[in-house]
């Protein structure tokens, strides 16, 4: 292959103008002749080759230029807002006279008057073209001097490195947005291990993203283990097939996450209809616009998910003891109260629950701990109850949280007693430990509960108890990734209740210290402004669409060392599109614009196999 075919034949452009740049090191203006054909194939994110000082006598050095802004100008009508303060009527001649350039330049420019302006930033990498190595760079481009434009193969080799699909453990993340045959690759261990983020604004794809990166990380040749914490039951239908295919579970904490047909019908199969589960099930889970014709379809793949068994109810009272029923609800009872209340609360807790921590809480303890409380059918006479016990139910404060915090829980162990769960129909958090360790086989978990605050509890409770079993281990297999979607709701930056807080200091924990116990961490967000700073800057790879709120790109942009000019691309980007920015994953260090897979077709095509098994 001779050398000049990695490079476009034509529409070559000038650098003109170099600068100095705190964020980039450098900022270049380059100049390209103005075609019609022209401006539409140059976009934020090419790549363009300017020789720099290092060209010497055996060959030519290029230095690696991505572009940050494109503009098209007409000089006769000046080049900023000031030019146009002259005779109104002269400027809209001159306007109209302009306007016939911008169309009659097709494909070839003869107007000197119209240019294209474009900025460029380094990559900080170079083109050898005697060796045909690519490096670091190690010398600026020189200005006056030509620039190319990169073709298909040589924009490969810059943006994948070393990564091809052939390469262990990679995954295609999508195509490069200006040339759909350019595959763009991700290490899927760093990925995973370093912790990623997708961050875009309402309709960008988010869900249907998610969707596609969870597909290609269960169908790599290594098992990885995906727990995914779904606020609003988004993705039961966009991973539909997978939790079909892959070892999957839905778990509900709480029969009431479920509609009644469907929890009896899971509960007991034999003696229940499951026509009516499925009518049921499938009128309350969301489905993308695009699944929606297909919804009688998609009726075959609900009836298979509940006769498989795939949905399981978190059996949270099983032999659960005093003192882990304490632990998880204790935080809620404290709140935010302060001396002397806490300490009435602490003598209380001594009182009624010391002698019992070790046991099993059973109903009838349950019952019992109720009455104590003062909370029992004769909660009107407090004459037998203690002091404190007075205390707590004449302070409104202390009395509310002790009714949300250990009334309300202890009441509905009573009421789970009176539901007997069927053993295929349950699953409790060791055998659930015990499956994600399990280094066979895949498999992913979606968590939903009808109630937040158990879904922010759950993770806290799953997230530090399989990261303690691991360490204790030794584990570090296999990858496991815990996803959470709607990621402000869990990692708020002022974390108010105490489920909150619980579920950010287990989400803080795995992303400072998982990695090397093979557990990772997934966030997905259209409000980055509202996470936690910290835990952002353990994410080692972004997905990043449209921000419109500036506060929202300023956070990211100050997480991953991002300019302002470098976020002026995914103001144009469509649905599907986003920057991809990662210091591991990718093969080069660089933000990469890519159009991801659209997941419904993936699910389009699963429903309409299923059909014909």
């Amino acid at each position: 292959m001779e050398k000049s075919e990695n490079f476009e034949s034509n529409g070559g452009g000038r650098l003109l103008w170099s600068q100095m740049d705190p964020d980039t090191r450098f900022k270049y203006t380059i100049w390209f002749d103005y075609t019609r054909k022209l401006v539409n194939e140059l976009h934020e994110g090419d790549l363009v080759a300017v020789p720099n000082f290092s060209t010497n006598s055996k060959g030519v050095v290029y230095s690696i230029l991505q572009l940050i802004n494109v503009m098209p100008m007409h000089y006769a009508l000046g080049t900023n807002i000031g030019d146009l303060k002259g005779h109104p009527g002269f400027i809209m001649q001159a306007a109209k006279s302009a306007s016939s350039d911008w169309t009659e330049q097709e494909s070839e420019s003869y107007e000197d008057t119209t240019k294209i302006i474009c900025e460029a930033i380094p990559t900080n990498l170079e083109y050898d073209e005697d060796s045909g190595n690519i490096q670091t760079e190690t010398a600026m481009a020189m200005i006056g001097k030509d620039v190319k434009r990169l073709n298909t193969i040589l924009t490969e080799q810059i943006f994948n490195g070393s990564l091809t699909m052939d390469s262990e453990n990679v995954i295609e993340a999508g195509k490069l947005i200006r040339d759909p045959n350019v595959g763009i690759y991700l290490r899927t261990e760093d990925m995973i291990r370093t912790h990623f983020g997708i961050f875009g604004f309402t309709g960008v794809g988010k869900s249907n993203l998610m969707s596609t990166l969870v597909d290609k990380l269960l169908s790599r040749e290594e098992p990885v283990k995906i727990i995914m914490f779904d606020l609003m039951d988004e993705y039961i239908g966009p991973l539909m097939d997978k939790i079909l295919e892959n070892n999957g579970k839905i778990i509900c904490l709480g029969e009431k996450t479920l509609m009644g047909p469907v929890f009896e019908y899971i509960n007991n199969p034999e003696n229940n209809d499951l026509e009516k589960a499925s009518d049921m099930f499938l009128k309350n889970i969301f489905l993308p616009k695009g699944l929606k014709d297909d919804k009688q379809k998609f009726k075959n793949l609900v009836k298979s998910l509940l006769k498989q068994e795939k949905i399981k109810i978190y059996d949270q009272y099983s032999q659960q003891t005093v003192g882990d029923f304490l632990e998880s609800s204790w935080p809620n009872v404290k709140g935010s109260l302060k001396e002397p209340k806490l300490g009435i609360l602490e003598k209380v807790k001594k009182d009624v629950f010391g002698k019992h921590l070790s046991e099993e809480l059973t109903p009838e303890l349950a019952l019992k701990f109720i009455d104590a409380l003062g909370y029992g059918s004769s909660e009107s006479a407090l004459m037998g109850y203690t002091e404190e016990v007075r205390k707590i139910k004449a302070d409104d404060l202390m009395k509310n949280n002790v009714n949300y915090g250990l009334i309300e829980p202890l009441k509905e162990v009573i009421s789970s007693s009176k539901i007997k769960l069927n053993d295929n129909a349950k699953i409790d958090i060791w055998t659930l430990i015990n499956e994600i360790n399990d280094e066979k086989k895949p498999a992913l978990y979606l968590i939903t509960s009808h109630d937040e605050h158990k879904i922010k509890y759950f993770a806290k409770e799953l997230g530090s108890k399989l990261f303690w079993k691991r360490r204790s281990g030794g584990m570090t297999s296999p990858s496991t990734l815990f996803i959470f979607d709607e990621a402000d709701r869990f990692i708020s930056q002022k974390a108010v209740s105490e489920s909150e807080k619980a579920s950010k200091a287990v989400v803080e924990e795995l992303t400072r210290r998982g990695r090397k116990f093979g557990i990772g961490v997934g966030l997905a967000t259209q409000r980055s402004a509202y996470l936690d700073t910290n835990i952002i800057g353990q994410l080692h790879t972004y997905f990043i669409s449209k921000l419109p709120r500036q506060y929202d790109r300023n956070v990211i942009g100050e997480a991953f060392s991002l300019s302002p000019e470098q976020f002026t691309q995914t103001f144009k980007f469509k649905k599907g599109q986003w920057l991809l920015v990662s210091h591991e994953a990718t093969g080069i260090d660089l933000p990469i614009p890519i159009q991801a897979e659209n997941a419904e077709e993936r699910v389009k095509k699963y429903i309409n196999e299923f059909k014909s098994k």
